[in-house]
């Protein structure tokens, strides 16, 4: 086996990533890439096509075990190495039984970790399994969430900023948050990001657009939410096209294992895209009598462009502590069920005026709870949903069941 094999390196810490590179290429190795863990990993082994994965792997371990099983799983007949900084056995045996072939401990000594390498590159070429030319299942990208309501004021983008970070809370995976409200686009400000660079700036080289570009482009936030913001001019959307929007959020979705989108409210071409790309929308409504009225609407006009009603969920934010209907009025006249229920919460408006995620700055309130709940619940994650809401995990959501 030659030593110029094509290695692909999956590590959350950039230094890492970037000191092993230099090791592979004065040994003799192409890197033909270089990522953190999750969806991002999955989607570029197999646009690179490697011929073997280097995993990092530091405390907490679960997101490279993970990482280590889902590239296993996928790449079947590509070697998997384990590099890590400690040494004990448990954790060594750990790794193994998530598919690595080899572990290797850092610091590295002379020689490493090219001989692990090629030792497992010689071992699998030995084998040549040739079994029925077995073949890689394609790599399902992240679950795209889109948060769209037709009227202004009604909480969508406090729904938006929280449940991205409910997100990466509740699964410790990769989420990101796009701000593709034409309108206001407040989430820079609701999560207090500075804002360099915009989704807008981005989308004007559509061109360009691969993982490498999106990923300058995003800010990551404390809560390792990483968000792609707007611009504070709405004029500076007048130039973007659906297709550039479209191809954003597939690459997100190729990097992250959760999108979550922010809509304005308001029904255009960008908004069109963001449902259409989505997995799940989250279909917003507070309690008073015109956000009602404007989502009749809406569900018309979707229903006569045939959108797949399995995707929205009908969502209902407690906004204010005065509610003019009752719940079973809004399920009558919407003629849609009732997904999930956010409770009212004065201490919201403190948290965007801080800046702050409430599920973060007041974990145990209800609403925060909500949303936490509702995190689990789009994830698949082994938690009771709020009474009443609908049955079934992320396969329901997907409408892979009846």
């Amino acid at each position: 086996m030659a030593e110029n094999a094509r290695v692909l390196i999956v590590d959350e810490d950039a230094e890492s990533r970037g000191d092993l590179q230099r090791r592979l290429v004065k040994s003799q190795f192409v890197v033909a890439g270089a990522c953190g863990y999750g969806a991002q990993a999955l989607s570029l082994a197999t646009e690179v096509a490697p011929g073997a994965v280097l995993v990092g792997v530091e405390e907490p371990m679960a997101r490279a075990l993970q990482t280590i099983e889902a590239l296993c799983g996928v790449l079947w007949y590509v070697p998997v190495i384990a590099y890590s900084s400690r040494t004990d056995a448990e954790s060594a045996r750990r790794a193994v039984l998530a598919g690595a072939r080899d572990y290797v401990t850092k610091p590295f000594k002379p020689g490493q970790p090219a001989q692990s390498i090629l030792a497992a590159l010689e071992q699998l070429e030995r084998r040549q399994p040739r079994e029925g030319g077995q073949a890689a299942q394609p790599v399902a990208p992240g679950i795209v969430v889109t948060v769209f309501g037709a009227k202004g004021g009604i909480g969508k983008t406090t729904i938006a900023a929280n449940l991205a970070t409910a997100l990466a809370q509740v699964t410790g995976g990769s989420v990101a948050l796009a701000d593709m409200d034409t309108q206001f686009g407040d989430v820079a400000i609701m999560m207090d990001i500075p804002v360099e660079r915009t989704i807008v700036e981005l989308a004007r080289r559509a061109d360009e657009i691969d993982r490498e570009l999106v990923r300058d482009y995003l800010v990551r936030h404390w809560s390792q939410v990483r968000i792609l913001p707007a611009p504070f001019e709405p004029s500076q959307w007048r130039d973007v096209t659906p297709d550039q929007m479209g191809k954003i959020i597939g690459v997100l979705a190729q990097t992250h294992d959760f999108v979550v989108v922010d809509t304005p409210a308001s029904f255009n071409d960008i908004v069109a895209v963001a449902l259409d790309k989505a997995n799940i929308v989250l279909l917003v409504t507070s309690m008073d009598i015109s956000s009602i009225k404007n989502t009749v609407v809406v569900l018309k006009l979707l229903a006569s462009s045939s959108f797949p009603q399995e995707k929205l969920k009908l969502t209902i934010n407690h906004a204010s502590a005065a509610n003019t209907l009752k719940e079973e009025d809004i399920k009558s006249v919407l003629n849609q069920e009732v997904f999930w229920r956010i409770p009212y919460d004065e201490g919201v408006g403190a948290g965007v005026q801080l800046g702050k995620p409430v599920v973060m700055a007041r974990p145990g309130a209800r609403v925060s709870q909500s949303i936490l709940d509702l995190a689990a619940f789009l994830s698949g994650k082994e938690r009771t949903p709020q009474p009443n809401g609908r049955g079934g995990w992320i396969g329901r959501l997907l409408g892979r069941q009846a």
